[in-house]
């Protein structure tokens, strides 16, 4: 990567490396356990502790797996998989939920999303 800061070091993509503790994880996990919907795009499910946060799901909430290539995971009842690309994943998975009808949280107000892309979300 050679991008540079404005004060000449590398800029370091917002990622986790093998090898470094995942910051925030306890949240993700506390956030996962809270889920109406939980949906993964484009894994292996190797990389842990991230690859946990399913274990967290609560048992009602559907997970939905959108990755072109078999993954290979221990499957739970709600697990559905879309072997396709993330971007006609995402167009699958809009009709799917459109279809299904719009669930309500438990406290009857809009669940509040939680996307880990690898992304700064500021």
């Amino acid at each position: 990567m050679s991008a540079k800061a404005a004060g000449g070091s590398l800029l370091r993509p917002y990622i986790v490396w093998f090898g470094e503790a995942v910051p925030n994880i306890s949240l993700a996990a506390e956030e996962a356990s809270k889920a109406d919907i939980f949906v993964v795009i484009g894994t292996s499910f190797n990389v842990y502790p991230a690859a946990g946060l399913i274990y967290y799901v609560p048992a009602e909430a559907p997970i939905y797996i959108i990755d072109p290539k078999e993954v290979k995971v221990e499957s739970k009842p709600q697990m559905h998989f879309l072997r396709t690309v993330a971007s006609k994943g995402m167009e699958e998975l809009t009709q799917i939920l459109k279809n299904t009808g719009k669930r309500k949280t438990k406290t009857d107000t809009p669940a509040k999303p939680f996307i880990h892309a690898g992304l700064n979300p500021r």
